[in-house]
C-alpha cells in the first residue's frame, strides 16, 4: 500500500495521504459538527380497508457530533424554539432523546444508537373521524419508544473512505466507490404506558443480512456528491402483552422482515471546514404472521450540518496512539 506525506494546505499540521493518493488521513484534528435534521420514525400499520399512520409531534432535531480519528460520539434531542416543533395543541407534546456512538476502521465500521420517543399523533385522524380545520389530532400522549440498535458492516474498498461522509475525520481526494456488506441488530419496545385496559406492549428483536454499495464523486478535492443503497432480509421476534381487566394476555409472532436504506448527499469537505446536506430514506416492512395485518415503518429525513476540525491535544493523541497499537489493524 503505497504512503506518503504531503502538506495538507494549512500551516500548522502534515496530513497522509495513503492509497495512491484517494484517501487524505487527518489523525492530528478533532472534528466537531452540528446539524439540522428532522430524522424520526413513523409506524404504520394496515388491516383490510383502514391504516393507522402514527407521527411524532417533532419534526426537527439538532445534533451535536464529536469524531477524532475511527471515533465517533453524537446525541440529538427537540428544543422546543425550533421551527415546526410547536403545535402541541393540535398534535400534542413530544419528547425525544438520541445518542450514538461509533466506530469507523478502514474496512470495518459499527454504529450503536439508542433512542427513546414518547407522545405521538394518529397523523391519518381525517380518515378515522370527521376533523374540522384547526381540531385537534387523535394523541396518543402516553405512548413511548425505547430502541438500542446495533449496524456493522464490511468496506471492501480500501481506496473509498466512509470517513470521509460520516465523520470527516478523512477527506476523498478522488472518487472510488465500495461494496459494502452490513448486519443490523435491533431490539425496541412500543408501550402504551397508561396501563388502560386494553392497552398494549410489545417487545421486538430485530436481525436482518444484506448488501450494499456506496460511492462518492470528488470534484476538486474538496466538493462531492455521495450515494449509499442498501437492502437486507432478516427476521423479528415480537412479543406482544394486551392488559385485560383479567390479567396480561401475551401472544407471540416470528415474521420474516424487509429493510431498505437510501441515502444521497452533496457537499464541500475543505481542511478546516465542511458542510453537507443529506436526504435519508429507510423502511421496514413485514406482515404479521397469522394475522391480515401489515406493519411499515418509514424513516424520512434530511441532514444539514457545518462543521470544524481543530487541532486535538497532545494527551488526547498519546491515549488514541496506545488504543490503536493494541486494536487489529481493520
Amino acid at each position: 500500500m503505497p504512503i506518503s506525506l504531503v502538506n495538507a494546505q494549512s500551516s500548522d499540521s502534515l496530513n497522509l495521504i495513503i492509497e495512491d493518493g484517494y484517501i487524505e488521513k487527518i489523525d492530528n484534528k478533532m472534528v466537531m459538527d452540528l446539524s439540522l435534521n428532522n430524522s424520526f420514525e413513523t409506524f404504520e400499520v394496515k388491516v383490510p380497508g383502514n391504516r393507522y399512520v402514527i407521527y411524532p409531534n417533532k419534526p426537527n432535531n439538532l445534533r451535536f457530533k464529536f469524531n477524532y480519528r475511527f471515533i465517533t460520539f453524537s446525541f440529538q434531542f427537540a428544543p422546543k424554539f425550533l421551527p415546526g416543533n410547536g403545535d402541541e395543541e393540535l398534535k400534542g407534546k413530544t419528547k425525544t432523546f438520541e445518542i450514538g456512538p461509533s466506530l469507523i476502521f478502514r474496512h470495518w465500521f459499527l454504529n450503536l444508537e439508542y433512542s427513546k420517543v414518547r407522545g405521538y399523533y394518529l397523523e391519518n385522524t381525517d380518515d378515522w373521524i370527521d376533523r374540522q380545520k384547526g381540531d385537534p389530532y387523535v394523541q396518543f400522549p402516553d405512548l413511548q419508544y425505547n430502541g438500542f440498535s446495533i449496524n456493522s458492516g464490511y468496506i471492501n474498498n480500501g481506496k473509498f473512505s466512509f470517513r470521509s461522509v460520516t465523520s470527516q475525520t478523512e477527506r476523498q481526494l478522488k472518487s472510488a466507490g465500495s461494496f459494502m456488506p452490513a448486519i443490523n441488530v435491533r431490539y425496541y419496545i412500543m408501550d402504551e404506558t397508561s396501563g388502560a385496559v386494553n392497552s398494549q406492549k410489545s417487545n421486538n428483536f430485530e436481525v436482518s443480512i444484506g448488501p450494499g454499495y456506496a460511492y462518492t464523486f470528488v470534484v476538486k478535492q474538496k466538493y462531492y456528491f455521495s450515494l449509499d443503497l442498501q437492502g437486507t432480509l432478516g427476521y423479528i421476534d415480537t412479543r406482544l402483552t394486551t392488559r385485560l381487566n383479567t390479567g396480561d394476555y401475551i401472544s407471540k409472532q416470528d415474521n420474516f422482515i424487509y429493510r431498505w436504506d437510501g441515502r444521497a448527499g452533496l457537499g464541500y469537505n475543505g481542511v478546516r471546514f465542511y458542510s453537507g446536506l443529506f436526504a435519508t430514506i429507510s423502511g421496514t416492512q413485514y406482515h404479521q404472521e397469522n394475522t391480515a395485518a401489515s406493519n411499515f415503518e418509514t424513516r424520512i429525513s434530511y441532514h444539514l450540518s457545518v462543521g470544524m476540525r481543530i487541532k486535538s491535544p497532545a494527551l488526547i493523541e498519546r491515549q488514541v496512539d496506545k488504543i490503536e497499537k493494541k486494536i487489529p489493524k481493520f
